[in-house]
């Protein structure tokens, strides 16, 4: 089945100059697309947002982990999901259920597993190694899981009990 360009071209309503100008016209009109994608996205402002408030960062990461994380977000893993262990700052062991191809990537070190305060409170995503460096830049301790990098898995220091009197 012809499309209606093609239809009204062979029956000598319009000449394919005239679809030609229409089409760019239309494609003028939404904004066309570009002949080459777009460069990837520069990745976080690790410089503009040195010396922000906490709320700030946190908005920050938190809409750059949104936009490119590796892990589906509420999906349900699949029959082959296997659990990743890793370190919390708290010198717990955490626990995700990943599919094999992410935790392989997690394990060469392709990809990092780290930490972010979403709207929900602390969650964690699986990043490329590059994304995690630059997380680790603002906030060391997010970094969770990368392989060959010194910050990730690092404790944080421990609270004053409160039973010990201030000095």
């Amino acid at each position: 089945m012809l499309d209606l360009k093609a239809k009204l071209a062979a029956a000598g309503l319009v000449t394919k100059d005239d679809v030609a100008r229409a089409e760019a016209a239309k494609a003028n009109r939404r904004g066309g697309k570009p002949q080459t994608p777009p460069p990837p996205a520069s990745g976080l402002k690790v410089s503009a947002l040195r010396g922000k408030n906490k709320g700030e960062i946190y908005d920050a990461v938190r809409r750059f982990v949104d936009k490119v994380r590796l892990d589906p977000v509420g999906a349900p893993p699949s029959e082959s999901a296997r659990a990743f262990h890793f370190p919390l700052p708290t010198g717990k062991i955490g626990r995700l259920v990943l599919e094999p191809e992410l935790a392989g990537q997690l394990e060469d070190g392709r990809a990092a597993l780290i930490s972010y305060m979403s709207n929900h409170g602390l969650a964690h995503a699986v990043v490329l190694a590059a994304h995690g460096r630059e997380i680790a830049e603002l906030m060391p301790l997010w970094l969770r899981v990368l392989v060959g990098d010194e910050r990730a898995g690092a404790m944080a220091e421990e609270p004053a009990k409160r039973d010990e009197p201030r000095k």
